[in-house]
């Protein structure tokens, strides 16, 4: 074994701070330190037993790999030598400041990134508020041509759309970490594809595109999902597909859902097909880069960040899903995607047991859509008989009274070869009564048709194409279940706080409008404040147990929303800790949730708002449901 005066030859006249160990020895004992490592760590100094713990620590486990020694940051170099270990210390002093700098200054620009986003997120999200207040407000009024409340809901849906693009992009800091949470919630696949056509069918009409729907096997239809993110996806992929095919192209939009082995889940296939400028080998590789876009000179006119497809990718793996794409240079683009999902509760249950056993007569002259009604009748425990012309619902109405075996329902499509149904559904409602329910299924626009034949007999109207759910929906609306709950609904489905009082604080005229027309539903008192000062100053002077709730902006002159309310919660008065404060702000980031919270709140309702949200939010504090 070596001795010191062998060590010291060796290793005496180097500049940087050497330590030896002997490796073998079982207490992994220091044998050697240059005259540099005794000037830098001294016995008995902190230095030196992080070194040895070190060095002495199993090779599998992480070390130290740096230290201080003063002012400056050392590196450790461990390395095998013979039966020594080797610990060399080298100074990265000047590496680790600028490491620190740079990340200093990545941290000040996320800061204030995050500053910038929070403040463009109230900016922007404030005049949307607005546009979706006064759009329900609209919708509240009783009598209104149904034109205008159709265009008024396509309104409210498309709003509410770009609320969800505008949070997402005002969300960058998640987008660029990869921390985009989902929220999933029951929802029925109807609905969610019903707010997908309101969007991208006008689009492609504008385009002069040929669009067409398919829909596959649907064994679940309601299902545990991120409705906004979903809706994101499929609204990029049809979107761009509508956007790089030009006019008399096509647009195909497949969805399908399966039973999966596992219990209760379900594997949704999207597919989205156009007949477009396709893409570039090339290109195909950098698809899915952020701010990535094809050059090419038709492609240049296109508006567009190269977010879009970056952010798809993200949602599909986020959900467990897969995303695939197929495509070349002017022969189109294909993406398919799958995608699992957990089964939700099924209202159909309900349904099912009010239909059970009950018999309708559907004229249905398109044999695939016949079979398809039939085999969902069946589904939902009713009999389906299927006629394709006007005599043979004729003969069923006569077989039917002979035989005492009346129909629940008639169920017409709105074209039938060689018959005006508009001419024939008044003699079925004349036979049948005031009372028998007709519906009717079409793809048209409801609104333009809804005045014509409401006056022709039919009850009802559901679009194609069609679902188990909405069908057992609309069926079972005409159950005495099913009426009983709608007078219950119209009668006293309101909710009802005119006992309590309220301090509404909101500084932006727009908005106070708008929340007290909302508010004015429920039948609460109302009092006013423009800032976080007034609405301390009305805390403050108001009697003990005054106000039975507060809802707080957070972005005000004078006093924000935050520094109003740890000023009512830190009062010497007994109802100061009691008061209900529920902010709400357009600022809807999940550090501004948190911080309502720190400051005193008891909840946050992000602008705009959602009634049935608000009212259920102040029911929660209020201790009141509905009357």
């Amino acid at each position: 074994m070596m001795d010191q005066e062998q060590l010291q030859c060796i290793w005496g006249k180097c500049d940087k701070p050497v330590f030896v160990f002997d490796q073998e020895n079982e207490n992994c004992r220091m044998v050697y330190r240059n005259e540099a490592a005794l000037q830098a760590c001294p016995d008995g100094t902190s230095r030196l037993q992080s070194i040895k713990e070190a060095m002495c620590a199993p090779p599998e486990e992480n070390a130290a790999l740096f230290c201080h020694i003063g002012e400056r940051v050392c590196s450790l170099v461990i390395f095998s030598w013979d039966r020594f270990r080797v610990c060399m210390l080298h100074d990265v002093t000047m590496q680790y400041q600028e490491n620190r700098r740079m990340v200093d200054e990545a941290v000040m620009a996320s800061r204030a990134k995050t500053s910038f986003l929070s403040e463009m997120s109230h900016d922007i999200r404030t005049p949307m508020g607005a546009i979706i207040g006064m759009t329900d407000i609209a919708l509240m009024q009783k009598e209104m041509p149904g034109k205008v409340r159709e265009c008024l809901d396509k309104i409210k849906t498309a709003s509410g759309h770009m609320m969800s693009l505008l949070n997402e992009v005002l969300d960058m800091s998640r987008i660029e970490s990869g921390k985009i949470l989902l929220q999933p919630e029951p929802a029925d696949i109807a609905d969610l594809l019903h707010e997908i056509l309101i969007v991208a069918k006008p689009q492609a009409d504008a385009g002069s595109l040929h669009f067409r729907l398919e829909i596959g096997p649907m064994d679940q239809e309601r299902i545990l999902v991120d409705g906004v993110r979903w809706k994101q996806i499929c609204i990029n992929l049809l979107s761009n597909a509508i956007k790089f095919t030009p006019a008399g192209g096509h647009v195909e939009f497949y969805l399908g859902m399966t039973d999966m082995e596992q219990e209760n889940r379900v594997l949704m296939t999207l597919r989205v097909r156009d007949t477009g400028m396709g893409m570039s080998p090339k290109f195909m590789k950098k698809l899915f880069t952020p701010f990535e876009r094809e050059e090419k000179s038709t492609v240049n006119k296109i508006q567009g960040t190269g977010l879009g497809m970056a952010i798809t990718k993200n949602l599909v793996e986020l959900m467990g899903g897969t995303i695939r794409v197929k495509s070349a240079p002017r022969e189109g683009t294909c993406f398919t995607l799958e995608i699992p999902f957990d089964v939700a509760g099924n209202p159909q249950d309900a349904y099912r047991e009010a239909l059970e056993g009950r018999r309708v007569l559907a004229l249905i002259p398109d044999v695939a859509l016949g079979q398809q009604i039939k085999a969902m009748l069946e589904k939902a425990g009713m009999e389906g008989d299927l006629v394709t012309d006007a005599m043979g619902v004729v003969s069923c109405l006569n077989e039917a009274l002979l035989e005492d075996g009346e129909y629940y329902a008639f169920l017409t499509v709105d074209r039938v070869p060689g018959l005006d149904i508009m001419q024939f559904l008044p003699d079925v409602r004349r036979r049948m009564g005031a009372h028998f329910p007709i519906l009717l299924l079409s793809e048209s626009d409801w609104s333009q048709v809804e005045y014509l034949y409401t006056r022709c007999g039919v009850d009802d109207f559901i679009p194609l194409p069609l679902f188990l759910s909405r069908l057992s929906a609309s069926l079972y609306a005409f159950t005495e279940e099913g009426r009983r709950e709608k007078d219950q609904d119209d009668a006293g489905g309101q909710w009802n706080f005119g006992s309590k009082r309220l301090l509404l604080v909101e500084d932006n005229e727009i908005n106070r409008e708008i929340e007290q027309e909302i508010l004015n539903l429920c039948g609460i008192q109302i009092t006013i404040a423009q800032d976080g000062q007034q609405a301390v100053d009305r805390f403050r002077e108001s009697p003990l147990f005054y106000y039975d709730i507060i809802l707080m902006d957070i972005q005000m002159p004078v006093m924000n929303g935050l520094e109003a309310s740890r000023a009512i919660r830190g009062m010497d008065r007994e109802d100061a800790q009691t008061v209900p404060i529920v902010a709400m702000t357009a600022n809807a980031f999940v550090e501004d949730v948190k911080n309502s919270l720190d400051a005193g709140m008891n909840a946050h309702l992000p602008k705009p708002f959602d009634i049935e949200q608000v009212f259920s939010t102040m029911g929660m504090f209020l201790e009141r449901g509905h009357i």
